[in-house]
């Protein structure tokens, strides 16, 4: 199976960097294209791995960035932060390290209501999370001056386009690897909250340093992908279930390496699917809504019987 799902990564890459209105022209490959492939891998390994820790972690198959309000959160303070540096004159720390810290705050509210509270009322919570912030988000965007409202609302499209490109775009790519052995390393002893954070103290998994890396990791790869294409939904709900199915097994060690790839196909189809049906070029994060809220009514349908 990961020798199917890599030749169709491969596939698509090489699809997505080829075709287009300029042809083979290799400017056009390296400036747009690129990047825009880039953009999708990055998200699509992120947002896959993320979705697989929190819902490995809550036990909540729906469990999801997106829908959990993380990268909503995050998305608020990261433009929270950008704001007061523009206007009210506070030290900026950055929009990725906006990003960062309201990540790794609605993570960390999330893993401490799941170990208190039952499934739905996670999820409940994480959806009036995800309201809160895009309504926040929306008021946010009325205040602002017509000069200043382009750039803002672009940044929270969730667009593979707006991937950095360049140096900033090579550095972000490579800084996957370290996430990925670093999540690798511990993997074992995530798959041991299958069975609840209990089960997996009885197991000898030290649970507080294991919060704190699933809560750490979850908001780094979230945190990046919202300050680099903005919030994306929906491929970390998606990509751990199809991985699931494909294995045939629970077990976070088992599917980690096809959740990823499975992240990237998702990624890359719905941008291909948006460049290739769409009269216009729309963020590949609209598309990926389209088909996510079917998929999460399936899920939800299946697990809540």
């Amino acid at each position: 199976m990961i020798a199917v799902l890599t030749t169709g990564v491969i596939a698509l890459i090489f699809l997505s960097l080829l075709w287009g209105p300029a042809g083979l022209d290799w400017h056009v490959v390296e400036a747009v294209r690129l990047p825009r492939v880039l953009g999708a891998v990055f998200a699509g390994v992120s947002l896959s791995i993320a979705g697989l820790l929190l819902q490995t972690a809550t036990r909540n198959p729906l469990a999801d960035p997106y829908v959990l309000g993380i990268s909503g959160v995050s998305a608020l303070t990261a433009l929270s932060f950008y704001l007061a540096w523009r206007f009210l004159g506070v030290e900026y720390i950055g929009y990725v390290g906006g990003a960062l810290l309201g990540a790794a705050a609605a993570s960390a509210l999330l893993l401490a209501l799941a170990a208190r509270a039952t499934i739905s009322t996670v999820v409940i919570a994480g959806v009036l999370l995800a309201f809160m912030s895009h309504s926040v988000l929306q008021l946010v965007l009325l205040l602002l001056p017509p000069d200043e409202l382009g750039y803002v609302y672009l940044s929270l499209q969730g667009a593979f386009s707006a991937y950095p490109p360049g140096p900033l775009g090579y550095a972000a790519a490579a800084l996957l690897l370290p996430l990925l052995i670093t999540a690798w390393g511990y993997s074992r002893w995530v798959s041991a909250y299958i069975h609840g954070e209990e089960a997996a103290q009885g197991l000898g998994v030290p649970i507080k340093r294991v919060n704190l890396l699933i809560t750490g990791l979850s908001a780094i790869f979230t945190g990046l992908v919202v300050s680099l294409v903005g919030p994306v939904g929906f491929i970390g709900l998606m990509a751990p279930h199809l991985a699931r199915w494909a294995v045939g097994s629970h077990r976070f060690d088992r599917v980690l390496g096809h959740t990823a790839l499975f992240g990237i196909l998702l990624a890359l189809l719905a941008d291909l699917a948006a460049r290739a049906l769409l009269p216009r070029d729309v963020p590949s994060g609209i598309v990926l809504s389209i088909i996510g809220v079917p998929f999460a009514i399936a899920i939800f349908w299946r697990y809540g019987r």
